[in-house]
């Protein structure tokens, strides 16, 4: 199914739902915009990964950090995996996985001179990573890139997104860390801009060479440690070569380029669609559109479909200082709730003290044909908390995601169409009769306080009473 216009199908939707929470529809617009849709997976058997494999990823970690990048060799025969990951700014590491031991490899990454063991603290991946009750949740393309959404249960919840043309990863993405795959399973989002299958590995050989060391390497107390972790053990063989093998693994990735780039700013009116994940495993990805308007509606409305043919699941509408939200039968009753933040600021990025942490060069493989900034921004008052968001160097939202999320909601979105400086009419944005506008926060007459989303770790990003 191809993608459905704003101008048509959503505002029939709309329309149904105005006798219920005595809303309008909005008016029609002067621009076009299309709302990503998903259609049924046309190869719902899980795929399988080859017997031996190897894969270059771009990877983002749990907690503020800088972007690193690995290069994966897996050979199902052995069982063994080498995991070479390289910091962007600093620190690399080299470690060899066997079903007797982990190692670590000293020396140039193509002829290892010697191995220390770190006893038996990794495990081989699984043959199959989608091997747990895994659901095709159906096929949408990303940043041009056709792909099926995939998720799986079990100990360690995935979502795992397929190129339908080669039928092996994309992009991952863990709720929390995943000791399965190793290593992969340290980052929250990994890309892969390269995934394919291997006729023959050197892993034998390298797993021979290291049977036979005699140093040990126990540092750290972690059982179980991370790639970056084990950065903390010097390698400067690696880390001497680790900018040209950067180069040579992810074309165009530097971190310099961050100098040259000016942090993202949103406009003060854009109409975008999107696709947003949920958090909660048992829910599907929405699509949906967002209007913007910041200095005169002071409004972000968004419109939330499921299904196909898509139904509007909800409304979402973010003023100044309180966000309301209305969910749609059958799974709610269409009442109305103030406990959300309020509008999205233009300027979050720098009010949340985001840092570039990569830049992409024009690279078709990892989103469109323009260059594209990578950036890390905290969370307010939660540690080392993390939001990773991809912009192209002018303003061109690609992915937001927050790290290692709880509760419900959503923790990922991927845009699709992004309109700047257009916006729907005044009246789209009123709200429904249903909503009632909440007391303020120091209005004492007002009764206990209501249950609210809205707390001081989102006034960086939105407007809130704090």
């Amino acid at each position: 199914m191809g993608d459905l216009p704003t101008g048509c199908r959503y505002r029939l939707a709309l329309m149904a739902l105005a006798g219920a929470v005595a809303w309008h529809a909005p008016a029609a617009a002067d621009w076009s915009a299309t709302l990503p849709m998903f259609s049924s997976c046309d190869a719902a058997k899980p795929p399988e990964l080859p017997t031996r494999w190897r894969a270059v990823g771009l990877l983002m970690a749990f907690r503020q950090d800088q972007l690193d990048v690995g290069e994966f060799v897996y050979d199902g025969t052995l069982p063994a995996m080498r995991a070479t990951v390289y910091g962007v700014v600093s620190g690399a590491v080299d470690i060899l996985i066997t079903e007797k031991d982990t190692y670590l490899l000293f020396g140039p990454y193509h002829s290892p001179k010697h191995c220390k063991s770190l006893g038996h603290r990794l495990r081989v991946p699984a043959p199959q990573w989608l091997a747990e009750h895994p659901v095709c949740l159906g096929e949408s393309p990303i940043a041009a890139q056709p792909v099926q959404w995939w998720q799986t249960g079990g100990f360690d919840p995935a979502r795992y997104w397929i190129s339908t043309r080669t039928r092996l990863p994309w992009r991952s993405v863990f709720l929390t860390r995943s000791l399965d795959p190793a290593v992969i399973g340290d980052y929250a989002m990994s890309y892969f801009p390269t995934f394919t299958p291997l006729p023959q590995t050197n892993l034998r050989a390298l797993r021979d060479l290291c049977a036979g060391a005699t140093d040990h390497e126990h540092a750290g107390a972690a059982a179980v440690p991370t790639a970056r972790e084990l950065m903390a053990i010097p390698n400067a063989a690696a880390e001497a070569e680790r900018q040209a093998r950067i180069g040579e693994l992810i074309p165009g990735l530097s971190h310099g380029g961050c100098r040259h780039t000016i942090k993202a700013k949103w406009p003060d009116r854009f109409v975008t669609t999107m696709v947003l994940t949920p958090i909660r495993f048992n829910d599907h990805p929405y699509s949906a559109l967002m209007y913007y308007d910041w200095s005169q509606a002071e409004t972000q409305l968004i419109l939330p479909f499921q299904g196909n043919p898509p139904v509007l699941q909800g409304i979402i509408s973010l003023k100044k200082r309180v966000g309301y939200r209305i969910q749609l039968p059958p799974r709610g009753n269409g009442a109305c709730t103030a406990d959300l933040p309020g509008i999205v600021r233009p300027d979050w990025m720098t009010v949340a003290s985001c840092e570039c942490r990569g830049v992409i060069d024009r690279n078709s493989t990892l989103g469109p044909d323009v260059d594209t900034q990578i950036l890390s921004c905290p969370i307010k008052a939660q540690g080392q908390r993390v939001m990773w968001n991809w912009y192209t160097t002018n303003g061109q939202p690609i992915v937001f995601m927050e790290a290692q999320p709880e509760g419900s909601g959503v923790f990922l979105a991927d845009y699709h169409d992004w309109l700047a400086g257009q916006t729907g009419q005044a009246a789209d944005f009123a709200l429904p009769n249903a909503c009632a506008v909440p007391p303020r926060p120091d209005d004492r007459a007002a009764g206990p306080a209501q249950p609210t989303f809205s707390n001081v770790s989102c006034s960086d990003c939105h407007t809130t009473p704090w």
